[in-house]
């Protein structure tokens, strides 16, 4: 995996006392279409982004921070977002889009993370460039932190488009089981075995269905048990729109294995490299702004050591920059993960 974007002006390399040699995981600070630009054709197996949601406000996280190295003060960082103007973020998103296709492997999934400000558009620029058929989910993360509003429903939930670059992609359902939930239209019965299974007969035919409760169950599209941070939270590092780890450990665990290259665009604190770097997978994360860039590199060796300390030590990741000019892209600062986003 090689990059042609211009030699890094900076590159600094963190260790955990994995074997060498190996190749290590990168942090890179530098505009993200110069870096996807840099990468050969099926580079990449999983792609998780979560861009500019158009707020049109400044994003403020709170003043928290267990993702740092000791004798750190944890602050509160925060970006302006990008406008509310779908049709333009579009144009300015859709050669990233394009990019992300490019650099799939065949068996590659993209996942695209958004609100309801700009999903619709997106999805329909997302199906002019992979086509109809890669069209895999619309996940809808559902939660209940934060205010309601007394003059309509809450609006409590982002969607999660997920496309894949040909109809052989991978997914592990295995991998992602969660609990059965009881209360169902099924009933609970105790096989001779001493096992306790949901059944339920089908009416027309007689045929009788038994699902082992031990076993779990393959999540739908639809996910109401990972709720969104709140400030107590621990994982928290004060960066605005941070997600819970537990639901980019679920998009890699589903449609990415062990050794699996995963990339992220806007990585903003760095969620999609810690889960990759815990779940045994390679990261490539980009960021336009120095500050993202800090906050992931010191969650992400503060989490490291965690691991190498318990006998798991990760690899290394390097923090590498690459001169670059924002204005170069009709960019300007940074997005939700923390990114670049339209002037």
């Amino acid at each position: 995996m090689s990059l042609s974007i211009r030699e890094p002006i900076h590159a600094h390399r963190i260790a955990f006392g994995r074997a060498l040699p190996h190749e290590p995981d990168r942090l890179i600070h530098a505009d993200n279409l110069a870096v996807t630009a840099g990468l050969a054709d099926g580079a990449v197996d999983l792609i998780y982004i979560d861009p500019p949601f158009g707020t049109g406000t400044v994003r403020r996280g709170g003043a928290r921070g267990t993702g740092l190295l000791q004798g750190e003060t944890p602050v509160a960082h925060h970006y302006r977002d990008v406008p509310d103007d779908p049709e333009r973020f579009v144009t300015w998103i859709e050669p990233r889009l394009i990019e992300s296709r490019r650099v799939l492997a065949p068996h590659g999934s993209l996942f695209v993370h958004l609100d309801y400000r700009a999903v619709h558009y997106v999805k329909v620029a997302l199906d002019r460039i992979f086509g109809r058929p890669r069209f895999i989910n619309e996940i809808i993360w559902c939660y209940s932190v934060g205010g309601k509003s007394r003059h309509m429903f809450g609006r409590k939930h982002d969607t999660i488009l997920w496309y894949a670059r040909t109809a052989d992609h991978a997914f592990f359902p295995d991998a992602i089981r969660v609990p059965r939930k009881g209360g169902s239209h099924m009933r609970v019965v105790r096989t001779a075995e001493g096992a306790l299974v949901q059944e339920k007969t089908d009416r027309r035919t007689g045929k009788v269905y038994r699902y082992p409760v031990a076993a779990g169950k393959v999540p739908e599209d639809w996910w109401t048990d990972i709720e969104i941070l709140n400030q107590s939270d621990r994982e928290r590092t004060g960066w605005p729109t941070q997600k819970p780890e537990r639901l980019l450990e679920r998009i890699l665990c589903a449609a990415s294995a062990e050794g699996a290259l995963v990339a992220d665009w806007f990585c903003g604190s760095g969620t999609t490299a810690i889960a990759a770097q815990r779940l045994e997978r390679r990261f490539l994360t980009v960021d336009c702004t120095a500050e993202a860039v800090a906050c992931a590199r010191d969650r992400l060796a503060a989490a490291g050591h965690t691991l190498a300390a318990a006998g798991r030590p990760p690899r290394d990741f390097a923090i590498e920059e690459a001169p670059h000019d924002p204005h170069d892209s009709g960019i300007s600062t940074s997005s939700a993960q923390g990114s670049v986003i339209p002037s």
